[in-house]
């Protein structure tokens, strides 16, 4: 089985077709449920001055990409993350949004969601690494339909933005609370983001899983809760991320109603292929489970 920072290649043979899997990586020491996407071949890896790149072709999951072992995106099902990071907030988000700020989300598909809305004067997309930019670009090009001279790209630590009243909508599509993605989890950038956002402004942030495995869930809604008024989590199926769901925690200082897409026609819903105005309102409606502080318990020697 080798391990290395290009994620851990494991054979299967399972007496039909033999295939080779690309099992995600886990930091923690007892992991609760791993995932393991089937690959072809490797396209391409780099090195670059803060992780390791990998794009994949899969058998079924179509391109993806892997960052320090770490699976992020595939061609097959992004647009069930993306366009719920996104267009929650852009349904809801009271005054016409006019100009929208991205945080990470190297491989573009955040951005491209914005560039449906004919509305947007700039979108404003910051990213620590253009390396990611750049394979992601070379191939994964169904990511960038939609960018046009609307999108501002500046490769930088998104933690040292210094914006005041700016943005109507901050989408935050980062890693996670190790290494370099904890600077995107800490003081100093949330009070970037809030000073950064407009009046009756949101952000969206990755939420994680409110249940089994609650974690890094309790502490994005524990940041939220520090800087926002008002933070609401909802929930969506992805086929391709651990327990084949993920959250998102959208911050306010408004007293809107996140669960009402009052504004479903700032974008032809004809663009998009996963959110809709019921499954917006469905998507706040948590699983008892999911109400509950606790997840799977780790068994004892």
């Amino acid at each position: 089985m080798p391990k290395g920072t290009v994620g851990q290649i494991i054979d299967y043979k399972n007496g039909v077709r033999d295939g080779q899997y690309i099992l995600d990586d886990e930091y923690t020491e007892y992991p609760a449920q791993l995932t393991a996407i089937r690959i072809e071949k490797l396209l391409e890896e780099h090195e670059s001055p803060y992780q390791h790149i990998a794009i994949y072709d899969t058998s079924y999951h179509g391109r993806m990409m892997v960052l320090d072992g770490f699976i992020q995106i595939t061609t097959a099902d992004y647009f069930c993350y993306h366009e719920m990071i996104v267009h929650v907030p852009m349904s809801v988000v009271p005054h016409e949004p006019k100009r929208v700020l991205v945080v990470g989300g190297g491989d573009g598909a955040a951005v491209n969601e914005f560039g449906k809305y004919k509305s947007l004067e700039k979108i404003v997309w910051i990213d620590i690494d253009a390396d990611v930019v750049r394979l992601c670009k070379k191939y994964m090009s169904e990511l960038y339909t939609h960018h046009d001279e609307r999108v501002e790209f500046i490769a930088m630590n998104g933690a040292d933005i210094e914006y005041e009243d700016e943005f109507d909508v901050v989408i935050v599509d980062g890693t996670d609370f190790i290494d370099a993605g904890s600077d995107l989890a800490s003081n100093k950038f949330y009070q970037a983001i809030t000073k950064a956002l407009k009046p009756n402004g949101l952000v969206t942030t990755l939420g994680w899983w409110a249940w089994p495995d609650p974690d890094y869930h309790r502490l994005t809604k524990q940041m939220a809760r520090t800087h926002f008024q008002h933070a609401h989590y909802y929930w969506f199926i992805d086929p391709s991320m651990k327990y084949g769901h993920m959250g998102v925690v959208l911050m306010t200082n408004s007293n809107l109603d996140p669960t009402m897409p009052t504004h479903l026609n700032r974008v032809p819903l004809e663009q998009l292929q996963y959110y809709n105005g019921p499954l917006h309102s469905a998507a706040f409606v948590l699983p008892t489970c999911f109400q509950k502080e606790g997840g799977f318990v780790v068994g004892k020697d």
